[in-house]
């Protein structure tokens, strides 16, 4: 909540600024972010409710307590249209975002992520991670 405070009274002083350059403002459409990680699983079991419930768990337990995150998601595939170029196949989607890819690297190495891993990789069997840099 402090933090979109402070995003607001950055985005509501922008304005204020009548020379400001267009390419300086933060959009409010923008990830909150310069390093985007999307992490997709694939569930060994993924109709067995207590796996479902351990990996929840640890994907929230992990989500709250690192300190390099900036932001994040976690979901599963959402209930669109069916397309060519939609890929629905995996059981859950987790995004990060990080202020920089040295904070991405502290959570590589994070005694938090390396407890998820090591209490949750035996319940996929696939993962599949899309690291991105923002262009802003």
């Amino acid at each position: 909540m402090k933090r979109y405070l402070i995003l607001a009274a950055l985005l509501i002083s922008s304005f204020s600024f009548a020379q400001q350059d267009e390419s300086t403002t933060k959009s409010a459409k923008t990830i909150d972010g310069k390093l985007v990680h999307t992490v997709l699983f694939w569930l060994n079991n993924p109709d067995n409710r207590e796996e479902r419930k351990t990996f929840e768990k640890g994907v929230k337990e992990l989500l709250d307590g690192c300190e390099f995150i900036t932001s994040s998601h976690f979901g599963t595939p959402a209930n669109t249209e069916k397309r060519p170029v939609v890929d629905a196949s995996f059981t859950y989607c987790v995004v990060i975002t990080f202020a920089s890819k040295e904070a991405h690297d502290n959570y590589q190495v994070a005694p938090i992520h390396k407890k998820f891993i090591a209490e949750n990789k035996d319940l996929w069997n696939k993962v599949l991670v899309y690291d991105s840099s923002s262009l802003k």
